[in-house]
């Protein structure tokens, strides 16, 4: 397994903030394996349909839907329109979004579940009217983060805010109605298995008892959908609880035993090998972005 291969698990946004309006030239953001991300990601479809997959649960999309998909939650897409698949992409840090926020209106309410049960992918449907407004507000923000003036700073501030506080208020008001999971019903219960035993030992024979399939068969199913084994994917889940830990403070050692690891020089490795740099890095990171 090289290396390059490695890294798809997990996709560095640059920075705490950025903002790309595409087209269908770049088909796919990062990678077609699930993946995912420190920050959370904002996808406003501008043409098109896709079907958007996180491990949870799946949705297809269509033009002027909106789907919230939380830091660290593994997601994919599949286009279903091969000439069309124009969108903005939004990924913004959790601490970037409470610094805009004020004790009364939260804009990282979108990516938090209704309740602790509710694994749903959030989304919302945007108006011909919003869907270009928002758009053009998406361009401005996407200029003045890449190419950044004297005032861009205060910019970039603005636009964001008017493009959460918009997007934030529709989902909290009219949230779209719940639809069937389009997550395949074997990969969707093989990832409730690995989420709500991630620290334990997780076998393909254990999932042939709890999944009531064959051990290949799951495994099949799982590496035809998200691109990975499942032991890639358990590996890559249990890196992303590392990392949320190592952000929530925790320190390297903690985090290594904390998500699932026995070993720290084993998880040292992995970790540097999936997300660029080591467990220290990311902490020492961290606390500079405090």
């Amino acid at each position: 397994m090289t290396g390059k291969k490695i890294l798809k698990k997990f996709q560095p946004v640059k920075g705490d903030l950025q903002c790309e309006v595409k087209s269908i030239d770049a088909p796919f953001d990062y990678t077609d394996d699930m993946h995912n991300h420190f920050c959370h990601e904002i996808l406003i479809l501008l043409d098109g349909e896709i079907w958007l997959y996180t491990e949870f649960s799946g949705k297809v999309m269509h033009k002027g839907d909106v789907a919230f998909i939380p830091h660290y939650l593994f997601h994919t897409a599949d286009i279903h329109t091969l000439n069309k698949y124009d969108r903005v992409v939004i990924n913004v840090s959790d601490a970037v979004l409470k610094k805009a926020s004020n004790k009364k209106f939260s804009l990282c309410s979108c990516f938090e579940p209704y309740d602790s049960e509710d694994k749903s992918l959030h989304s919302i449907h945007l108006s011909e009217e919003e869907l270009e407004e928002i758009k053009k507000q998406c361009i401005c923000l996407q200029k003045n983060i890449e190419h950044p003036k004297a005032s861009s700073d205060i910019l970039v501030d603005a636009y964001l805010k008017l493009i959460m506080v918009k997007l934030t208020s529709k989902h909290s008001d009219n949230p779209m109605e719940d639809t069937p999971n389009a997550l395949p019903d074997i990969v969707s219960r093989t990832f409730e298995y690995i989420d709500a035993h991630l620290t334990e030992e997780i076998t393909l024979s254990i999932l042939e008892k709890e999944i009531h399939h064959n051990g290949t068969y799951i495994s099949r199913c799982v590496k035809k959908f998200s691109g990975l084994t499942i032991q890639q994917y358990i590996i890559a889940k249990k890196i992303a609880l590392a990392c949320k830990l190592l952000q929530e403070g925790y320190s390297p050692s903690d985090a290594c035993y904390m998500s699932g690891f026995n070993n720290y020089s084993n998880f040292s490795r992995t970790f540097s090998k999936q997300i660029g740099y080591s467990p220290k890095q990311l902490q020492m990171a961290t606390r500079k972005i405090k």
